[in-house]
Order: structure tokens, then C-alpha cells, then sequence
């Protein structure tokens, strides 16, 4: 047996090594053309490392013919898998016709020397032999070089470069390797490259290759080091004594164990300053205010907060945060960076972005092109999703969009952009941003957990102060308006009296009396209602007969409001609401005396209703959706958020306590209403009621069952 070099040995490790890349693009999903060819190169390249070792390992003359007519289909197989790799667009590699017919001259010269003559062995075949394979390879290379000169993409363009410089590296050194008493390296060369190679194949962004380049520097690194440590304490003992061998190698092990973390840590940063200098202030900015987000309970301060950090980050242009609506039906801008972004979106629109969002948890514009290009041959409607999600992203202002959910349902968005790269952030600075986007999902839950905590604390210290009210003031009220009735002249009939300018003084400050009394009275009755609210006896109704009752009364309250022209517009055939008539009717009522009040100079006072389709925890919803939209002054910004506080009012004589307990009135049945409004332009009120499931998939029914009568009808009238 021949004395084991390092030149079989770095043989072996190739042949494993390249089998484990081929195996593993291999068992990738999706699997492409590009794959299977690369797994075949890889495996050619395996097999005839495989054969040499073997060969020079245990000097085996057939096996070293073997690993030459394994050899002979390398150049072929190099050029079909670049040709797969870099596209139809690229055109065939070059003198390919002239690669097959030289494959098929020495498939047949090696079967000829195997079973007739040996000209395998003699020094012109293998001169030849040689030439033809790394001829055959570097024109691979050249084909690289080739497409990487034609192409227009910069991005492109450079990573082809990585390619064709490591083409030729790798080429250069096993041919230098195969010559007689040549440098050792070449296997070296070709492990490191199809590992580059491969991940060509999964990672499409330049960036993650830059960070691969950064990674296999790191490992070299440490690799080296530990190297070092390892050897120099095996070697401190001479080969013969075996008991100190053997102790001193428990010794390095030990060591090596110590010191790989800390080790690993140190060289990582170092070379992650020094390399990768951006990510890695970026990373430290975003794990500080990670650590801010913590202590921040309020929505309203931490939005601002996260984007004033994004923004002093310098690695965005463009970023902003929308939040979801309270019934999932869209939404909302809570702020943003740069440029305005659209408003809102409504989900059902954009339900595949939306979805799609709170599936995967990214979207990016790169992966979304892609998507489009590789789906040339996809159905329309995949085309038309794909293209509203690109569209959805372009409104929003981004390139990236973060999703954060809680038990299936996203809650909001976080959208990024940097308009001077065209591939601003790595996969690994994607995953940073994701860290912050969790983030926001966290502090937004606790948010609303301790907003639930403040209004439970404050209802119960609300109702407390509401019975000792009412016990405390409405008794003496009454007593107050008895007397008031009793001493009002001509109550009875017997109080004639000849004075009659006292009697009627007396009277207009006894109505005054009553009137005041009557509105205490109102204020007491009006906070108890809000206090402890009464949900009243709810049953199936149609909402549109509320709204109809509610126009009659409108009509008696607003006789002087004779300006203000009233316009209905009631969707036909909605699902009936489980809901209490009167409370609704005081909603409304309510609703639509405020939307009259504020138009004094006239106006006009539109009441519509439609059926709102929305999802709650990813399942479909539906919505009754009552709408009063007013052509008023408008409410202020700063009192939109202040609407429904109680006691708050614009009004000099209101209370400030009707929207309040219409709000209440509201969500006791599962409700909600929704305030938009501009200064000067009017405002809208929307008041959405749940449709129960089993009601909504019932109307659904009856809606296609008409449906297709009318079909039937149409084609029988034809």
C-alpha cells in the first residue's frame, strides 16, 4: 500500500463534499432545469474525484482509466449547466458542437486503449487529454464572460463577475494541480466554488451573495486560528510518546470547545466592521430601539418614535406604518417618512397583498418581479394578483412591506424604501426591519390590552359616581320641579289675582325653572344611560325601518332647519341585524341631529346604507353599514380623537354625552363607528353592525339562487 498523500486525500474531501452540494440543490423546492443540471455537474466532478482517489490511493490502474472516462464529459456537462443557469437570452456556449465531437473522439481512443492498446498511459494522450478538459472548461468560463459583457443589468454584471473570476481561479489551480509536482490547492478551489455556485442558485439577490462572501471569510478565519491552536498543542509531543499524544489531544479538543463562542463572536465582528460596515450599524441602531420599544405603551408616541429611528438610521428614503382598522375592513396610515403614502387600503381591494402579507410576513418588489417572470404562463387572474401587489406596494411608497400579526390576523404594516439602491437591503437586514415589525405587533397588543384595562377601571369608578349621583341630585330635582309646577300661576285655575305684571314675571322665571330642571334632569338620566348601558331586547330587524322611523322624527326636530335638504339612499335587499330598535333609532337620531346642527347656513344631509364585506382573524365577515354624511364645517383634527370622551362637546349647550353612549350602545352589539372628516368639507359618520354568519351565508344563497332565475329568465326571453 502506497504512503497516503495529501493529494488523494483533498480528492476524497472533493468527491464528498461535491456529492453533499449536488444532493442538496438537489432536494430544493422548486426544482428547476438550472438544478438538475447543476447536480449533475457536481456529481460528474464528485465521481472523477472520487476514481482518482481511489486510484492513487491503492495504485489501481482500471479505476485510473475510469476517472478518465468520467472526466471526458466535464467540459460538456459544465457548458449545459451555465447554459440552463444563464438563460435562452444568453444564446449556446461557445465551439459546444466542437466540445461533443472531442467527448466522442476520446470515449472512443479510451475504449480503444482499454481492450486493445494502453495509449492511455503514454505522454501525448494524457498532454491531449488534458487540453481538450480544461480547454473545454475554460470556455465555460468565457461564456460567463461573454454574457457578463452583454448584459445591462448592473446588478447583473457584478455578479457575474464574482462568477468569472472564480471560474477562472478554480479552472487555473486544478489545471496547475494536475501537472506533475504542481501546488495542492486545486480541490480547494473547486469546493469553494460550487458552494458559490449553488448559492447562485438559491439566492437571487447580490446582496446575500455579498454576505456569503462575508461568511466564508468569517469561517476561513476562524478555521485558520483554530487550526493554529489545535496543531500547536498535538504537535508539542514528538510522535512516540503516545500517552502524551493522546492527552494532549483531550487538551486541544477542551480548548477548542473553550474558545470556539467567544472566539466566533470576535472574529465575526471584527470582520462584520470591517466588511459589512453599514449592517452592522444598522443592526446596533435597531437593537437599541428594539430596546426603547419596550417601555413604550402608547401607539401614538411609538409610530414616530420607530420612524424618527429608521430615518436616523440613513438607510431608508422612504418608510411608514399603517395600522388595521378595528373591524379588519382596511387600513389606515399612522405615519410615515418621505413622501406621503396613499391614506388607506381598503382589505377586501388588496386582499391577496394583505393575505399574502400575513402568510409569508414579507413582501418585497424584487421577489414580486421575479414572481411575474417566472409565471409568464400563469392564469390571468395569478398575473392580475401579482400585478395589484406590485401596484399596492408602488401606493404605499415601498420596496419592502412587514407584516405583524396576532393569532392569524394582521394587525398592521411596516413599509421601507431606499430610492438609491435598487437592492437596498440584504435578506439578513430584512430579518432586522422583521425584528422591528414584531416589535410594533407587541407593543400594539399591549396597547390595546391597557386601553381595555383603562376603560374597565374607568367604567367602574364612573358607575360608582353615578349612583351616588343620582341618589344625591335627582330626588331634590324633583321636589324642585313639584314646587315650581304648584307655584305657576293658572296651574289650577284659583290663583286669579288682580296683579297681573307680577303673575306673569312669576311665570317666565317658573318656566325658566321647569326648563332648567328638565335639562338637569336630561344630564343625570343621559350619564346614567352611558354609567351602566342597557342593551335593550335585541332581535332580527331591518335596519332600513329604524332609519325610516328615525327620518319622521328628524323631520319634527328640524322644522326650523328648513335649509337642510335630507337625501336617503337605502341599498336594496341587505341581511336583517340582530339588534334593539330603540337604541338604534337613538343612534340614528342622535347621529343625524348633530350632522343638522352643524350645517346653521343649510346644507345637505345624505343617509345611506350598504353591506360592508370585511375579515376578522382571517375568516370572512360581513357588515351592515349605516352612513350620515353631512356638507357641515367639520370637525378639527385635534377633536376627532376627542369625539367620543365623555363630557366633551363643541356645543354651548350640549352635554357632551351623545356620542359616547351611542358609541356604547354600539359595541354593545359587536359594532362600531367610524369618524372621517375635513375642516370645511363636512364629516361622515359610519355606523357598521355585525351580520351573524349563518344570516350572511343564508343571504349569500338567496342572492345567487335570484341570481340564477335571472340568468334563466334572460335566456328564455332570448
Amino acid at each position: 500500500m502506497r504512503v497516503l498523500t495529501i493529494q488523494p486525500v483533498s480528492a476524497l474531501v472533493a468527491a464528498i463534499v461535491s456529492f453533499a452540494i449536488g444532493g442538496s440543490v438537489l432536494l430544493k423546492e422548486p426544482r428547476r432545469r438550472a438544478h438538475v443540471l447543476f447536480a449533475t455537474f457536481t456529481f460528474n466532478i464528485a465521481l472523477y474525484s472520487l476514481l482518482s482517489f481511489i486510484a492513487k490511493r491503492f495504485d489501481a490502474p482500471l479505476v485510473g482509466w475510469a476517472s478518465l472516462l468520467v472526466a471526458v464529459s466535464l467540459p460538456a456537462t459544465a457548458q449545459r449547466f451555465f447554459q440552463a443557469f444563464l438563460g435562452d437570452e444568453a444564446g449556446p456556449p461557445p465551439l459546444s458542437r466542437i466540445t461533443v465531437a472531442g467527448a466522442a473522439v476520446f470515449y472512443t481512443v479510451l475504449c480503444f486503449s482499454r481492450f486493445i492498446e494502453p495509449l492511455h498511459a503514454t505522454v501525448w494522450f494524457g498532454v491531449a487529454f488534458t487540453t481538450y478538459v480544461f480547454l473545454g472548461l475554460f470556455l465555460s468560463v468565457v461564456y460567463l464572460y461573454r454574457r457578463y459583457r452583454a448584459t445591462p443589468s448592473r446588478i447583473e454584471k457584478t455578479r457575474l463577475l464574482y462568477l468569472v473570476i472564480g471560474g477562472f481561479a478554480t479552472v487555473t489551480a486544478s489545471l496547475l494541480e494536475a501537472i506533475p509536482h504542481g501546488p495542492n490547492f486545486g480541490n480547494v478551489f473547486i469546493i469553494v466554488y460550487l458552494y458559490f455556485l449553488s448559492q447562485n442558485l438559491v439566492r437571487y439577490r447580490l446582496l446575500d451573495l455579498n454576505e456569503l462572501l462575508g461568511r466564508m471569510v468569517v469561517l476561513g478565519t476562524l478555521v485558520f486560528i483554530l487550526t493554529l491552536i489545535y496543531g500547536a498543542l498535538v504537535r508539542w509531543v514528538g510522535p512516540d510518546e503516545q500517552g502524551l499524544f493522546f492527552f494532549n489531544t483531550l487538551l486541544a479538543s477542551a480548548t477548542i470547545v473553550i474558545l470556539i463562542e467567544p472566539l466566533r463572536s470576535r472574529v465575526e465582528g471584527g470582520i462584520s466592521r470591517w466588511m459589512f460596515q453599514e449592517k452592522f450599524e444598522l443592526s446596533r441602531r435597531i437593537e437599541m430601539l428594539r430596546a426603547e420599544m419596550a417601555n413604550v405603551i402608547d401607539m401614538r408616541v411609538l409610530v414616530p418614535r420607530v420612524l424618527g429611528a429608521l430615518e436616523d438610521s440613513r438607510r431608508i428614503t422612504h418608510a411608514s406604518v399603517y395600522l388595521a382598522d378595528p373591524d379588519g375592513s382596511g387600513f389606515e396610515l399612522a405615519g410615515h417618512v418621505g413622501p406621503k403614502p396613499e391614506g388607506r387600503f381598503d382589505a377586501i381591494t388588496q386582499r391577496a397583498f394583505f393575505e399574502r402579507l400575513r402568510r409569508s410576513g414579507v413582501i418585497s418588489q424584487e421577489g414580486l418581479e421575479r414572481e411575474v417572470t417566472a409565471r409568464r404562463t400563469a392564469s390571468t387572474e395569478e398575473q392580475e394578483n401579482l400585478q395589484l401587489m406590485l401596484r399596492t406596494l408602488e401606493q404605499m411608497n415601498g420596496s419592502v412591506a412587514l407584516g405583524f400579526s396576532s393569532e392569524d390576523q394582521l394587525l398592521g404594516v411596516l413599509v421601507i424604501r431606499d430610492d438609491r439602491l435598487r437592492e437596498a437591503y440584504s435578506t439578513d437586514e430584512i430579518e432586522l426591519f422583521r425584528g422591528v415589525a414584531s416589535s410594533i405587533g407587541i407593543v400594539l397588543q399591549n396597547s390595546q390590552v391597557y386601553e381595555r384595562m383603562k376603560e374597565r377601571d374607568r367604567l367602574a369608578a364612573l358607575g360608582q359616581m353615578a349612583a351616588g349621583l343620582a341618589h344625591e341630585i335627582r330626588n331634590p330635582l324633583g321636589s324642585i320641579k313639584g314646587a315650581a309646577q304648584f307655584l305657576q300661576p293658572g296651574a289650577d285655575g284659583s290663583r286669579e289675582g288682580t296683579r297681573e305684571g307680577t303673575r306673569e314675571g312669576t311665570r317666565e322665571f317658573l318656566d325658566i325653572i321647569v326648563e332648567e330642571v328638565n335639562r338637569l334632569n336630561k344630564i343625570v338620566s343621559q350619564f346614567l344611560d352611558y354609567a351602566r348601558p342597557y342593551r335593550g331586547e335585541q332581535k332580527p330587524l331591518e335596519v332600513a325601518d329604524v332609519l325610516r322611523k328615525t327620518l319622521s322624527l328628524l323631520a319634527t326636530e328640524t322644522e326650523e332647519q328648513g335649509k337642510v335638504e335630507i337625501v336617503t339612499d337605502f341599498a336594496e335587499r341587505l341581511p336583517p341585524v340582530r339588534a334593539d330598535a330603540e337604541q338604534l333609532l337613538q343612534v340614528f337620531l342622535n347621529l343625524s341631529l348633530n350632522a343638522v346642527q352643524a350645517m346653521p347656513q343649510g346644507g345637505r344631509l345624505l343617509i345611506s346604507t350598504a353591506l360592508r364585506r370585511a375579515t376578522r382573524r382571517g375568516a370572512a365577515a360581513a357588515f351592515f353599514e349605516a352612513r350620515f354624511r353631512d356638507t357641515g364645517v367639520g370637525i378639527p383634527a385635534g377633536d376627532l380623537k376627542n369625539l367620543f370622551i365623555p363630557f366633551f362637546t363643541t356645543k354651548e349647550k350640549g352635554t357632551g354625552l351623545g356620542l359616547p353612549i351611542s358609541q356604547r350602545i354600539i359595541e354593545n352589539h359587536g359594532g362600531t363607528i367610524e369618524v372621517r372628516s375635513q375642516p370645511g368639507e363636512g364629516a361622515t359618520f359610519t355606523v357598521l353592525l355585525p351580520i351573524e354568519a349563518d344570516v350572511y351565508a343564508a343571504y349569500l344563497d338567496s342572492v345567487r339562487v335570484e341570481t340564477g332565475r335571472s340568468e334563466t329568465t334572460r335566456t328564455e326571453s332570448r
